[in-house]
């Protein structure tokens, strides 16, 4: 077997990065770079790492009656690579504190796991060494440093980087095209407009504008919205049944009728052509703190899903409600689809900071308002996207 072969194709397989330590036996701090480490068992709990046989380091490890299994941060690339080396003061100005069993416990860490040996079992040119787990516990839950292809690096969410991607590009491109259109949506209304845009698995506010007098919707440029039930109803609505289904899959919803229901959301807001909002004023400064973290902060998966959670909170504002003409509503926001070809969805414009209580007449009538413009934008999209194609063999993304 050539032995750079088999570490380049295993190298294609990201592993975490962990720092072993303990106290040797002359009361002195140890630590260890560990790349192969993995949890083993839950009843009872059990982890493993692989140290060579040939580790000088390990010898004076094994002999400890506790180590601590220390899970990295991607900002602790400089450490890894001081203990990766060879030096005699690896330890100085590193700071730590005992574990229970007293082992160190670095500070800065995602986690920590401290353990007794099991067992040390021989595998080839490494031992196979078995923890058994006594405490633990997570002090920065944050990106954890990766080892891949020969290389450090970090975990990032497709989120973050959807900022950059050629979609949210095209749908800047259309916001713009659609300007004249939500300027005198605006005007006419009285109200802020928004231009919502997907972009991978978000939603992203690409365009804006405001009537006279009116405080702009909180939500920057830019701000993002993760596409999952009950967001983004009027674009999944139209995006095809694959989209639904990731849509209810990312909220975690498992109930097999609460899915239904949400299925059956679906079906009414394509029917209608709109969606309604009832947010209540005092949740909404949370939720959109919430959009901020979201959009702001470079999330790892538990992050994300406590920030989903929060969102599912405001599932009630969004559930669909029969407009009586007579009847008072406090409508946060209205929000209709620009359709392209096929009836696929391209923007979704959004009406929000809507006097409140409003008629149900009013609020029909602002759907009116809405579906116009949203009309006079597919309109334009679409000639522009035939001039496009005439003079210069192009044309605007979405329209083929």
């Amino acid at each position: 077997m050539d032995g750079r072969l088999f570490r380049d194709v295993l190298g294609h397989y990201p592993t975490g990065v962990v720092l072993v330590t303990a106290i040797a036996a002359d009361g002195e701090p140890v630590g260890m770079i560990v790349g192969s480490f993995t949890s083993v068992s839950l009843d009872p709990p059990l982890v493993a790492y692989l140290p060579t046989t040939s580790s000088y380091t390990f010898g004076l490890l094994r002999g400890a009656e506790r180590f601590c299994i220390n899970v990295l941060s991607a900002e602790q690339e400089d450490l890894c690579r001081r203990f990766a080396g060879r030096g005699d003061d690896k330890w100085a100005g590193v700071g730590w504190t005992p574990s229970p069993g007293g082992a160190p416990v670095l500070d800065g860490a995602v986690a920590w796991i401290e353990c007794s040996t099991e067992a040390i079992t021989e595998a080839g040119d490494h031992y196979l060494v078995l923890g058994r787990v006594h405490d633990l516990g997570v002090l920065n839950p944050m990106a954890p440093l990766l080892f891949f292809q020969g290389g450090y690096g970090r975990f990032t969410m497709s989120s973050v980087v959807a900022a950059s991607s050629p979609d949210l590009v095209a749908s800047i491109r259309l916001a713009e095209k659609a300007r004249d259109d939500i300027e005198m949506l605006a005007s006419r209304t009285g109200a802020a407009v928004d231009v919502v845009a997907a972009v991978g698995s978000d939603l992203v506010f690409v365009g804006a504008a405001t009537g006279a007098d009116v405080a702009p919707s909180v939500p920057t440029l830019g701000t993002r919205i993760p596409l999952m039930a009950p967001l983004g109803e009027q674009y999944v609505a139209w995006a095809g049944e694959p989209a639904a289904e990731r849509w209810i899959r990312r909220a975690g919803v498992a109930d097999p009728e609460v899915a239904q229901g949400l299925r059956s959301r679906l079906m009414l807001a394509r029917e209608r052509g709109w969606s309604l909002s009832r947010l209540d004023p005092e949740d909404e400064l949370d939720f959109y703190q919430t959009l901020r973290d979201y959009t702001e902060s470079e999330l790892v998966p538990a992050q994300e899903r406590a920030l989903r959670d929060r969102i599912v909170q405001y599932s009630r504002s969004y559930e669909p409600v029969q407009i009586d003409p007579s009847a008072e509503y406090c409508a946060h926001s209205l929000v209709v689809p620009v359709l392209g070809k096929d009836n696929k969805p391209l923007l979704n414009i959004r009406l929000v900071n809507l006097p409140r209580p409003a008629t149900g007449e009013q609020v029909l009538a602002w759907v009116l308002e809405l579906r116009r413009c949203a009309a006079s934008v597919a309109s334009r999209l679409s000639e522009d996207a035939r001039s496009q194609r005439l003079g210069h063999g192009t044309s605007t993304p979405g329209w083929g």
